[in-house]
Parts: structure tokens; sequence; C-alpha cells
């Protein structure tokens, strides 16, 4: 864990959080990905920068209401605010639906093709995941549960003091000396994995058939993450919601990709 780096200039010490760090290197890497395919559809660079004002904070709201919804009472109690400015508080896929729908209605409004631009931003999602995924196994966030494998990971540090302090915790595991399942990892490989194989089949999709594969694909690996995830929610969430909607996806996906390639018709 590398949760932020410190460096001297002109005898000032700078300290930087790794995770800001790769959240600005995701989002950054996103926009110049997308940039290039935005372009080639003809649009200006105003418009451009408009539609990612706006799907950045769909994404944001999207994030965020979701997160809210499903740990409302939690917060209420605690005294967090819907608005609060804070980037935390975030539901991955709250951002991704709610963020995926604003782009559907952009796409309709500039007149583009459906298909031909979310074939080719797929990849540049995948892509911004897996540095972001980077960033979370540095700063110790998302971390998995805790295991004795071989595959795992030291707990947090900030996470075993958090236990230590906690007479609980500290009869319950004595030493506070703990390893969790990397789930960073595991998103981020599988990510790094959905992109070789969207690579090694690009000659063989039909025209949408790249976006259908990789939200398959990208749920798919959510799902099987979510079991090996320590995550504060309740378990009706963690066995029930999450791995419903995942699923819904997973069918809905599969049903279209297998609609297209066979008969060949179109997904919208």
């Amino acid at each position: 864990m590398l949760p932020s780096v410190e460096f001297t200039i002109l005898q000032r010490l700078i300290t930087l959080k790794t995770y800001d760090i790769f959240i600005f290197l995701s989002i950054v890497t996103g926009f110049l990905l997308s940039f290039k395919v935005l372009k080639q559809n003809g649009l200006s660079l105003k418009a451009i920068l408009l539609i990612y004002m706006i799907i950045t904070f769909s994404f944001l709201f999207g994030a965020r209401a979701l997160n809210y919804a499903i740990q409302y009472k939690t917060y209420s109690e605690i005294g967090i605010s819907f608005f609060t400015f804070r980037l935390a508080y975030f539901s991955l896929y709250g951002g991704i639906i709610f963020s995926f729908l604003v782009l559907l209605l952009l796409i309709k409004k500039l007149h583009l093709d459906y298909y031909d631009v979310l074939d080719k931003l797929s990849p540049c999602f995948l892509i911004s995941f897996f540095i972001m995924k980077i960033g979370c196994l540095l700063n110790g966030c998302c971390y998995g549960k805790i295991t004795d494998s071989w595959f795992s990971i030291p707990l947090p540090i900030k996470e075993q003091a958090r236990l230590s302090q906690n007479t609980f915790a500290s009869s319950l595991f004595g030493n506070i000396s703990m390893r969790v399942y990397p789930a960073q990892l595991m998103e981020g490989i599988g990510a790094l994995l959905i992109i070789i194989i969207l690579f090694l089949l690009r000659k063989k999709l039909l025209q949408g058939e790249t976006f259908l594969l990789s939200a398959m694909l990208f749920s798919f690996l959510r799902f099987i993450v979510i079991f090996y995830r320590q995550l504060p929610y309740s378990d009706f969430i963690k066995l029930w919601f999450y791995p419903t909607l995942y699923t819904l996806i997973i069918v809905y996906t599969f049903r279209m990709l297998i609609k297209i390639h066979f008969k060949k018709h179109k997904i919208l």
C-alpha cells in the first residue's frame, strides 16, 4: 500500500494522495480516448466539452444517489448529507447506469450512431477503470474480505489501526495483522482481460456487440468480486440487490448478443 507520496520542491514538503493521482489519471485518460471517438463523429470541441461536463455530473449524481439510497439509514444517523462535496459515498453502478441513460439521450440529440459510439467508448471506460483500480490498491480502499488464503494482501494499515482500537475486534482477532482478498487487483485485472478479449475478437464482433460484450463481462466480473469484497452494506444489498442487478444486466446483454449475432437485429 502507498496511500501517499512525498517529495520536496524548493525546500517545501509536498504530499500527494495516490488515490487522487490515479483518479485524475483515470479521468484524463478516459477523456483523451473518448475525445478521438467523438471527434471522429464530427463534433466540435465545444460540443465535446459540454458532453464531458454533462456526463461527469450525471455519473457523480447517479453514483451518489444509489449509494445514498442503499445507505440512507446509516447516513441519516451520522449526519452525512447527500450534497456533501467529499470525494466519497459513491456506488459505481449508480453512476454508470444514470450517465449511460444520459449519454443515450445526448447521442440521439446529436444524431449520432448509437452502436458506433457505444462500441468505441466501451474500451475507453475499461482502460479508465483499470487505472482507477490501481489507485484503489495503492490507497488501500475497496479491499476484500479477511482470508488466510495465499491469494491475499495485508489489510490496510488504517483499517488495522481502527480495528485495534475496538475491544471486541481485538479479542476476536488477537494480533491485528490480517490479510484480505485483493478485490481491487481482481477488478483491475478483470477489466484488463476484458480489453484483451475485445481486442482478440475485434474482427468477429458485429456492430453493437463490443458494447454488449463489455457490459456483460464487466457485470459478470462485478458479480464474482462482490462475494470477495468487504462492503459496508446490509446482507440484503450484498447478497440480493447487487447480485440481482448484475444478473439482470448479464441476462439482458447476453440475450441481445444472441439476437444480434444470429439474427443480425439492431440493439435499440
